[in-house]
């Protein structure tokens, strides 16, 4: 992907990530969804002191959003934070790498993360490998997708996902499927679900589909387990890049012995599918 740098430079300026040299708050950059989704699991709750993450806008992207400011605290970095909400699924990548931005809030599989490990520390998983098992989604109006409910039926599907997510993309094609598409935005893969171009879209439970006249609904009882773990990245090029590996590496550790990684991933439904029996496809 070709990147101008010019523009880059015009795009963010606004947000005055170089000249703050990052010393006096923390710039997070956010899909505008999950932003929104995130002030309304906070309902003005201070972030930091969350302890019950259920809810109808909890979700796993909203979790980690929160699981990292608290890890940053419990590992000794207490910055305020800000956020720059917009679509920024292409950019975080080069934004990281440049030192631009300090950390990412979406977490990265490690397996993407090693490709640019020159460039970013990788945190300790937040989701280690075996925890992410996600459902089928399909159109309401799907009678075939919806009447799944083994590999066989599973393969006699068409699905949709992108090769840019390394576990989603190896897992659908471990599937065997009757055709897999390759689409990098997630916004389009659902369009093409909920008009039924497609079969289904893997994703994660208790995510909400709900927007811009899009609906779509899990196959029940059947699941996939994503093979990879889950990561903050942190870029290397930062001011701030030492100290903030190192809190969250300690605030991860700290959580994970408390209960409270699983606990809030638990509460957002994430882990519905383990916790309910439900039928794992790809074991």
């Amino acid at each position: 992907m070709q990147f101008n740098y010019f523009l880059f430079i015009l795009l963010f300026s606004s947000f005055s990530l170089c000249s703050q040299a990052a010393t006096d708050k923390i710039i997070l950059t956010v899909q505008t969804d999950v932003y929104e989704d995130y002030l309304c699991l906070l309902n003005e709750r201070d972030p930091l002191d969350i302890s019950d993450f259920t809810g109808a806008c909890s979700r796993r992207d909203v979790v980690d959003i929160i699981l990292l400011q608290q890890a940053l605290k419990r590992g000794g970095l207490e910055l305020p934070v800000s956020f720059r909400t917009g679509h920024y699924e292409l950019r975080n990548r080069q934004l990281l790498e440049e030192g631009f931005l300090l950390v990412s809030v979406d977490t990265f599989w490690l397996t993407e993360a090693q490709k640019v490990q020159e460039h970013l520390y990788i945190s300790e998983p937040i989701l280690r490998k075996g925890e992410y098992v996600a459902g089928f989604y399909t159109s309401p109006h799907n009678k075939k997708a919806l009447a799944a409910r083994s590999l066989i039926d599973i393969q006699q599907l068409s699905g949709v996902s992108s090769q840019n997510w390394t576990a989603d993309w190896q897992a659908m094609q471990q599937l065997g499927l009757k055709q897999l598409i390759d689409e990098s935005i997630w916004v389009s893969q659902v369009k093409l679900v909920d008009r039924q171009f497609v079969d289904f879209m893997l994703a994660p439970f208790n995510v909400g589909f709900a927007k811009n006249n899009l609906e779509l609904v899990i196959i029940p009882n059947i699941a996939v387990k994503l093979d990879d773990s889950r990561h903050y990245v942190i870029s290397k090029n930062h001011p701030l890049a030492d100290s903030a590996f190192k809190a969250i590496n300690t605030g991860i550790a700290k959580m994970r012995q408390s209960g409270q990684i699983h606990k809030a991933y638990s509460d957002a439904g994430f882990f519905y599918a383990i916790e309910h029996k439900w039928k794992i496809i790809n074991n």
